[in-house]
Parts: C-alpha cells; structure tokens; sequence
C-alpha cells in the first residue's frame, strides 16, 4: 500500500515577488552607495574569506605601525529571536 502525503510549498508567485524585490532594494541600496565598504553580510560578491582577509590586514597594517590592536568576537545565535521589541521600536 502507498500512501502519498501532499507537501506545501511557497507559491511562484510569492518567489517571484520576493525575488524581484530583494533586487530592486540592493539596486537602491548599492546605485546610492548606502552600503559601507566594510559591510560583507549579505552584500553580494563579499564573502566570509573577504571579511577576514580585511580583519588580516587591518590587523598587519597595525602590528607593523606599533598599534595595540584588540579584536572582540561576539557570537549572536538567536539573539534577533529573543530581541525586546519594545525597545526596538521605540529607537
């Protein structure tokens, strides 16, 4: 006996919106040049490599100038999911 299960799916039409909008916001946000150089999460063409080949070079530039140099590393799983809202709106 075979039994089949449905499965539900993202319309096209939903996908095809999604994909049209998040096109036409990075459009926006990189024709303006809102976008920092520095910023590579979610930036196309940037990817973890990049960030830390620019941390590696900041971090040589400094060394070889006499620079004390500090780096903080801060690990931010769920922390959008627990995020109180109220301040958040309130900015």
């Amino acid at each position: 006996m075979t039994i089949f299960r449905p499965i539900s799916l993202i319309n096209t039409g939903g996908k095809v919106l999604e994909k049209v909008l998040i096109t036409r916001i990075n459009h926006h946000v990189f024709f303006h040049n809102y976008m920092h150089s520095n910023q590579f999460g979610f930036t196309p063409k940037k990817s973890t490599t990049g960030a830390i080949i620019a941390a590696k070079t900041v971090i040589v530039e400094g060394l070889s100038a006499g620079d004390v140099i500090v780096l903080a590393s801060l690990d931010v799983k769920g922390a959008f999911d627990a995020a109180w809202w109220v301040a958040i709106l309130n900015v």
